[in-house]
């Protein structure tokens, strides 16, 4: 176990009334943001449901078949001593500044080499927060503009239409079947621009969501360490875009 103090639980202050705020219920995108945050090796803060105090802890294993994960006994000792079998536990974390949270119920406390663990039944969904920073320039259906993109690790390959991009992502439109989850990273293959050549680049796929009244996702992504040359690129097509909607602008009268 790793050593850990008292924890303080991430930024969720006045989570129920952000309007940018997520619901994760598909189950294969569950297992795959538990599983970032196991192999990001996240710090957590956890807390039985009901008590005010919040614990340290991290998630060590994520099994899919069997239905749940594992997590490190909570930290300092007094957390660890109101946890059972049968008690739902609160857990809150921040990966990539996302925070997010789910609850959780324990199966199991076991012991090895002397370390508390728990198993932990899978969540039925998991809650993160959107955060936004850049101007977004919307690319017009008219363009059919697409993002290909692909998770290595997976020999995943997926293509989405061009909602809209910024010099600090896009966001894309998907199958409802698509596989991705938010906090994915994914090589951008080719990302489609109104001028010049498509660009290829890494992002991060920050949040996904349902479409009001329709099938289709909708996804964001954040670009990761741009090489100068993109951005350039992204520049001048976000300027194309931008000259495209006010020329389309009715007149004033």
């Amino acid at each position: 176990m790793m050593p850990m103090g008292p924890a303080e639980p991430a930024d969720f202050g006045r989570f129920e009334s952000r309007p940018n705020r997520e619901l994760i219920t598909d189950p294969v995108r569950v297992h795959r943001m538990l599983q970032n945050l196991w192999e990001r090796r996240v710090l957590l803060s956890a807390k039985p449901e009901g008590d005010e105090d919040w614990y340290s802890t991290a998630i060590l294993d994520v099994n899919r078949s069997a239905g749940v994960f594992v997590l490190d006994e909570l930290a300092p000792d007094s957390g660890h001593r109101r946890v059972a079998i049968g008690t739902r536990l609160r857990v809150m974390g921040v990966l990539g500044g996302v925070p997010t949270r789910f609850s959780a119920e324990v199966v199991d406390v076991a012991m090895q080499d002397d370390i508390a663990f728990y198993r932990v039944a899978m969540p039925r969904e998991v809650e993160y927060l959107q955060r936004r920073a850049f101007f977004r320039a919307y690319v017009p259906r008219s363009l059919e503009l697409q993002a290909q993109m692909a998770l290595e690790e997976e020999e995943l390959e997926v293509t989405g239409r061009l909602l809209d991009v910024s010099l600090g992502g896009f966001g894309v439109q998907l199958a409802p079947d698509c596989p991705l989850s938010p906090l994915d990273v994914v090589d951008v293959r080719a990302l489609d621009l109104p001028e010049g050549p498509a660009i290829r680049c890494t992002a991060e796929i920050r949040y996904m969501q349902q479409e009001h009244g329709h099938k289709w996702i909708r996804a964001g992504a954040r670009f990761i360490d741009l090489d100068k040359v993109v951005e350039r690129s992204l520049l001048r097509a976000i300027y194309c875009l931008e000259r495209e909607q006010i020329r389309k602008r009715p007149p004033d009268d």
